[in-house]
């Protein structure tokens, strides 16, 4: 059994500058349920948006991550209105999974901790 140590990273949102996300290495726990990607379209987006919150720590919009921000907030229709664009979930769920897969830019990871500096 390995252990993994808690890993963030602070990213540059590409697409728009200016902005970042910080976000955290997901284990397993924080993995998609692709049973629910085959679902309606609602359930489809609330479990994308519930994913990237188990990932990002901060991000520099001015609103605190949740379902609704990511996800976007019903309207009195019933649609979601708002929310992250599509260029921008896209590119934050591949930096998600190459930090959960292990890619390893060091100049680019961040401990959670310092290390010890004790004898």
């Amino acid at each position: 059994m390995a252990i993994l140590k808690p890993t963030t990273r602070r990213l540059d949102i590409p697409h728009e500058p200016g902005e970042w996300v910080l976000i955290r290495r997901l284990a397993s726990l924080g993995s998609i349920d692709f049973s629910k990607l085959t679902g309606p379209p609602e359930v489809r987006l609330l479990e994308l948006a519930r994913y990237f919150i188990s990932a990002i720590v901060a991000w520099s919009y001015p609103e605190p991550p949740s379902v609704d921000v990511i996800a976007g907030q019903k309207n009195a229709a019933g649609d979601r209105e708002g929310g992250l664009d599509d260029k921008t979930a896209l590119w934050l769920r591949g930096e998600i999974q190459a930090l959960a897969d292990g890619d390893s830019s060091d100049s680019a990871r961040l401990p959670a901790s310092s290390p010890s500096t004790g004898s």
